[in-house]
């Protein structure tokens, strides 16, 4: 979690990362046991926890885009729901990103639910053909495959944080290991 980041290293890091995710998720479909992470819906909510800000934010914006293009659609109901998963990520970041691992796990856990359901409820509002399928039914398709989703975007969130651990690394200067030296010499500082 390195907040101090430049703007040219953040955008050095979101830029490959979104491209890569974008390719990963068009390239892999989902096969009969496995359904493949949705890394360009994880990497907004990792991006604003990692970084606090607007991070996530511009990075669901980047991320809904490319959804959305994908899918042969113009500015949708991706890029919505990348920012927003962006900004409450951000949101939960400001007030505490000490506790990454378990306001990540909580937030994985029920943005992709919200996010199955609310699919599931556009899948019916907007039908593509000319049959509709009752509502009912969709939220029971969608909550049939909530576990595999939830496994399977729980290892992209923990693969993501992987990326952000090392594209944020920083090793400390020698300056900075000996200023937080202390001699303590019975019990009181000398610093």
């Amino acid at each position: 979690m390195n907040l101090d980041a430049t703007i040219w290293r953040r955008l050095a890091v979101y830029l490959p990362g979104l491209f890569l995710s974008g390719f990963i998720q068009a390239s892999q479909g989902s096969t009969g046991s496995f359904i493949s992470p949705d890394f360009l819906f994880l990497f907004p909510l990792i991006a604003g926890l990692w970084t606090g800000g607007y991070d996530g934010f511009a990075t669901g914006l980047a991320a809904g885009f490319f959804r959305d293009y994908m899918a042969g659609r113009g500015y949708g109901i991706g890029m919505l729901a990348g920012m927003f998963v962006g900004l409450l990520a951000g949101r939960l970041a400001a007030e505490g990103w000490q506790q990454y691992a378990l306001r990540g796990g909580i937030l994985v856990i029920v943005t992709t639910w919200v996010y199955e359901m609310t699919m599931s409820f556009f899948v019916w509002l907007l039908p593509m053909g000319d049959v509709r399928t009752p509502l009912g039914l969709l939220w029971h398709i969608a909550l049939s495959r909530y576990p595999a989703k939830l496994l399977s975007n729980i290892i992209g969130a923990l693969v993501l944080t992987g990326y952000f651990l090392l594209a944020f690394y920083r090793r400390k200067s020698k300056r900075e290991t000996t200023d937080r030296m202390v001699d303590m010499r019975g019990g009181e500082s000398r610093a």
